[in-house]
């Protein structure tokens, strides 16, 4: 039987992993994405920058690659960011979302000048 010494000299490491312990998956990436463009991008420039994407599907038929990073907290706020491609059967870009509740990124939109009326470029 461990003694009351013994025990805290196992348990309380181990209570301390727990309770500050965090899981990730999916690789981090930069959350600046001014180098996409629609018609323009292609697949393999995607490819190049990010890698092979962690997901992939479809939406209505239209190929979809799905890049995320999520960061899973026990007992403190978690995170997470996704971008997806929509791809033209040409294999160029045809439409693309982010999204991350990453502080910075929140404070990096939010800091964004409103977009003129009719502008669809951002």
């Amino acid at each position: 039987m461990l003694g009351s010494k013994s025990f805290l000299k196992f348990a309380l490491p181990l209570l301390c992993f727990i309770f500050s312990s965090c899981v990730t998956q999916g690789r981090d990436f930069f959350s600046q994405l001014d180098w996409v463009k629609k018609g323009k991008t292609r697949q393999t420039d995607v490819k190049l920058i990010l890698g092979d994407p962690q997901f992939v599907g479809s939406n209505d038929g239209t190929p979809a690659w799905t890049y995320g990073y999520y960061k899973y907290r026990l007992f403190s706020p978690s995170y997470t960011k996704e971008v997806k491609f929509y791809w033209n059967q040409d294999n160029t870009l045809q439409t693309w979302s982010f999204s991350s509740s990453f502080p910075d990124d929140i404070k990096g939109v939010s800091a964004l000048p409103p977009k003129p009326a009719g502008d669809v470029t951002r």
